[in-house]
């Protein structure tokens, strides 16, 4: 049956065609493998990626007068960013899009990609910050959503007998089955914003049924932004992110690391900005603000006290403070009583200030920030977690520095820890011409290294006991033709969880991009080798041994019409255990986008098949969602997978989107895991939201 519908499959999208697929979508595809292996963030919101990008939809960004962040958040790397300032102090201002030709580094492609986002004249009266301009151009927006599975999961169950909940008071979930955000955000151009968010996740509760339980939403946000280009050049107040380097020192938010472009590795975007996403754990809460005295350096200072939540260890019993925790925790649920006994139990306050400097071809930075906790931690120790941070103080310094010249970039970041543990980093980017790239990137993180908001290239998702050398090319063989490609190799000099001796492991990835009229086609081949605990000969004992994966996938899309858009995917794995045993699986799907010209609605469904052996052989897949949300399903065991989106304007207003998905598993009785599991075979979920733009 599996050859019959591979046959079948592989017909269909050869015949069906593709559209290119965005570099964000992959990125956050791989994003999402290791958040949710390594950090059990099974739901993050990736809303902050996407959220200044599309700010610059609304608002394109004058070129001409664009600051170096603002470049590089266009998705521009740092040779092109550098060209285009070049050009400008040479030749004078930008006239139009095809000026852009001109530039070195610039194609055609990243032309058209960019134009929707920038502008090159601006009516700089309608730009300043006037009362008048902030009550009349100001733009205010309120959205809210909903969602809920269907099925009745079993921490929802009214069957669940109650005569056992005062023994087992955590074999229900509190709250409903509902999830709930409401967010309202007001911008003025892209120099201001402010806004609010509110989130109540499946199991929380909204309107308790106990006054012992807090009433209204579990989670709440607030933030207010300020860009400017005088001696304030950034200020934020409230919840807010802050980025330096290459994020080894400090990266408060989630970071990309390898993705099929090959060398964007270089972030160099030393940054403020809100935070108004709905994560409950990647931000900051406080003031920051970003000086400039001189036109030479940048100063940065800022300071964040909030509540977060964590295991407690020991607690003083006279005055219910808590002594010790066994580790801070991340995914903001808080459905049950141990996880309410978790909630804001710790008090985080970190401090600490940048200063960047730039002097011709060279940029200069230093940062430094203390992180202190109300309580200690005090884990377990184990073989593997013995270097892990404990205590409640930590100190962390760094200097990060790059050098830009004309194709050239070099890049490196110092970092140490107050316990005299250090990690570096240091890579080199090459462009000679818009046609072929080369990067190349060594990190080498001590095992002891401790840091609680690092987060730099790395294979794992903690920049500690890590070495590894990374090497990235593209090129652009013609009109029709890229190939991109990269290997990582990478070693850890100590144990890791589940990897009990010292372990290496390497990957690849070569891509083909075809650009060819109306369609695109992708076809990329991608392995992975690492070494995991196994059991061989003897039960009792596990030693690591390595496990291959090999990854081959077939993107294609189609316009054939500007009104109607194909996307395909099939897509095979395939797993060698240790003892050679291999265990396969596919997933193969298609996407239908229908946007009717001059009608006030859209319509984006797919259909989807899968077959994987085990769970090992799950694959991740981006499906479109509703704006600021994010569904990054992994497909496993065998059935098929269905879902229908459409949005409707009623006018330029209002936008209201309904999503529904169904995901049917024929060779499974019971699903999930838990209080999550559910009896059957189905689930299916529905989404609702509501945007008004006034």
């Amino acid at each position: 049956m599996r050859k019959v519908l591979l046959t079948i499959s592989l017909i269909w999208m050869i015949h069906a065609g593709y559209c290119q697929e965005p570099v964000l979508e992959e990125a956050i595809e791989q994003l999402t493998v290791k958040t949710e292996a390594e950090k059990n963030l099974s739901d993050a919101d990736y809303s902050d990626f996407i959220d200044e990008i599309s700010q610059y939809l609304r608002h394109p960004v004058n070129i001409n007068d664009a600051t170096e962040q603002e470049l590089k958040q266009l998705q521009l790397n740092d040779i092109q960013a550098n060209n285009i300032k070049r050009y400008i102090e040479q030749y004078g201002e930008l006239t139009g899009i095809y000026e852009l030709n001109l530039v070195e580094g610039f194609d055609s492609t990243l032309i058209r990609k960019l134009e929707p986002y920038i502008s090159f004249k601006i009516n700089t009266e309608i730009y300043k910050l006037t009362l008048q301009n902030l009550v009349t151009r100001g733009d205010h927006r309120i959205l809210t959503r909903y969602q809920r599975t269907l099925q009745q999961q079993q921490g929802y169950s009214s069957s669940q007998a109650d005569s056992l909940i005062p023994f087992n008071p955590n074999a229900k979930y509190l709250g409903s089955q509902d999830k709930v955000l409401f967010k309202y955000r007001y911008t003025f151009y892209n120099r201001l914003s402010f806004g609010i968010t509110m989130e109540k996740d499946a199991g929380e509760t909204l309107v308790p049924k106990s006054d012992s339980l807090q009433k209204g939403f579990d989670f709440y946000s607030l933030h207010f932004f300020y860009k400017g280009k005088g001696l304030i050049k950034n200020l934020a107040l409230g919840d807010y992110h802050v980025q330096f380097g290459q994020g080894l020192t400090i990266h408060s938010s989630f970071g990309f690391s390898k993705n099929p472009s090959a060398t964007v590795l270089n972030r160099g975007v030393n940054q403020v900005k809100a935070s108004t996403g709905a994560n409950e754990s990647q931000f900051l809460r406080g003031v920051a603000v970003t000086l400039a005295p001189l036109s030479l350096f940048d100063l940065t200072l800022f300071y964040s006290s909030r509540l977060v939540d964590a295991n407690a260890l020991l607690i003083d019993t006279t005055s219910n403070e808590i002594l010790t925790i066994n580790s801070l925790t991340e995914t903001g649920l808080h459905r049950t009583p141990a996880e309410l006994a978790n909630k804001k139990s710790v008090k985080q306050m970190v401090y600490g200030s940048n200063l960047q400097t730039r002097y011709k071809i060279f940029r200069f930075g230093a940062t430094a920030f203390r992180t202190q906790l109300s309580a200690d931690i005090n884990t377990k120790a184990l073989p593997y977690n013995q270097f892990d941070f404990r205590g409640n103080s930590l100190t962390n310094f760094g200097t990060d520095v790059s050098l830009i010249y004309h194709s050239l970039v070099i890049y490196s970041e110092l970092s140490g820890s107050s316990n005299g543990a250090k990690a570096y980093l240091a890579g080199v980017s090459y462009q000679p011409d818009a046609l072929f790239g080369l990067s190349l990137l060594y990190r080498n993180y001590d095992k002891d290294y401790q840091n609680l908001f690092s987060n730099a290239f790395a294979e794992s998702s903690k920049n500690a006991n890590e070495k590894g050398l990374y090497l990235g090319m593209f090129a652009i063989l013609n009109s029709t033709l890229t190939f991109s490609a990269y290997a990582d190799y990478y070693q850890f000099d100590w144990l890791k969880y589940r990897v009990d001796a010292p372990s290496v492991g390497v990957e690849y990835m070569a891509q083909l991009f075809f650009d060819i009229p109306y369609t695109d086609i992708i076809l990329r081949y991608h392995f992975r080798k690492k070494e995991m605990n196994y059991a061989l000969a003897n039960p009792y004992i596990d030693y690591p041994e390595s496990e291959a994966k090999h990854n081959l996938r077939l993107h294609i899309v189609c316009h054939p019409t500007p009104l109607l858009t194909f996307k395909s995917r099939l897509e095979f794995i395939k797993t060698i255990k240790p003892d050679n045993q291999s265990n396969t699986g596919f997933l193969v799907y298609q996407d239908l986008i229908y946007t009717p010209e001059k009608k006030p609605w859209l319509i984006n469904l797919r259909y989807a098949l899968f077959d994987t052996d085990t769970y090992d052989e799950r694959i991740y897949a981006y499906e479109s969602d509703v704006l600021y949300s994010f569904s990054i399903p992994s497909y496993y065991y065998r059935g098929s997978r269905f879902y229908i989106m459409t949005k409707y304007s009623f006018n330029r207003s209002i936008d209201l989107w309904i999503r529904y998905s169904r995901s049917f598993y024929s060779n499974q009785n019971q699903l999930g895991s838990g209080l999550e599991t559910i009896d059957g075979n189905v689930k299916s979920e529905v989404k609702v939201q509501l945007l008004l733009k006034l």
